[in-house]
């Protein structure tokens, strides 16, 4: 009798470890260019009061619910890679559980957030096929007319295609080197299946409704980036 408590109480501490454990192998994160607070090689530490996110695979938010910020984490890094307008970014994912794919943005912001401007989408492929464990990544261009700017963010956004209706969200803090001041045009990202927002539904399937016209919707933006004395 007192070998099964034992047993009973050894599988109840390990449920409850298993409860709490760090996720970071579930659904998808990215890890190049370093997201803030990220647990990846050659990222800088998380600014002070901060915590490195060993849950950086997790979504932001479900349909109906908000549970974390639009880019996961506030405080910027404390160090931040420079690109030059016009290259293209090598981008870099944790894939744990791709999903069945979805869509995804990728979005450039000059006021720390309070503007995002689009650079790419990809709709329904994105991530499509991706296995856990294996390397993933997507080239994205930053426009040659980007102007510069040494506190930009980064951001990657991405609607699942099958499970539950959440909305993952990763930033990189970075510079860019371009032309002194000037003008992004282009849309502002599509902000779905997070609180309040759009509903997409699921789709596994060809001709399953993604959504897609929301998108053809984004609503359309101008940044205006003062010149760095």
């Amino acid at each position: 009798m007192i070998f099964k408590s034992s047993l009973i109480a050894t599988a109840a501490a390990c449920l409850a470890l298993l409860a709490i454990a760090p996720s970071a192998e579930a659904h998808v994160g990215l890890s190049k260019p370093c997201p803030r607070y990220g647990a990846f090689k050659g990222c800088p530490a998380p600014p002070k009061g901060e915590r490195v996110d060993y849950n950086i695979n997790s979504p932001i938010g479900v349909h109906g619910r908000k549970d974390q910020p639009i880019c996961k984490h506030l405080p910027r890094a404390r160090s931040s890679p420079t690109y030059s307008a016009g290259q293209t970014i090598k981008t870099e994912y944790s894939v744990g559980a791709s999903h069945g794919g979805g869509h995804c943005q990728w979005a450039l912001s000059y006021d720390n957030g309070k503007t995002w401007i689009v650079i790419k989408t990809v709709i329904r492929d994105c991530l499509r096929g991706a296995k856990g464990g294996a390397p993933y990544s997507v080239n994205v261009h930053i426009p040659k007319n980007a102007p510069s700017g040494n506190r930009v963010i980064f951001q990657w956004l991405w609607n699942n295609a099958i499970g539950n209706r959440e909305l993952y969200s990763n930033c990189a803090d970075i510079k860019i080197k371009g032309r002194n001041g000037g003008q992004l045009k282009g849309v502002a990202p599509l902000i779905a299946n997070y609180g309040k927002s759009v509903y997409i539904p699921e789709f596994p399937n060809a001709r399953d409704k993604d959504g897609r016209e929301h998108f053809a919707k984004r609503k359309r933006v101008t940044i205006n980036v003062p010149k760095i004395k």
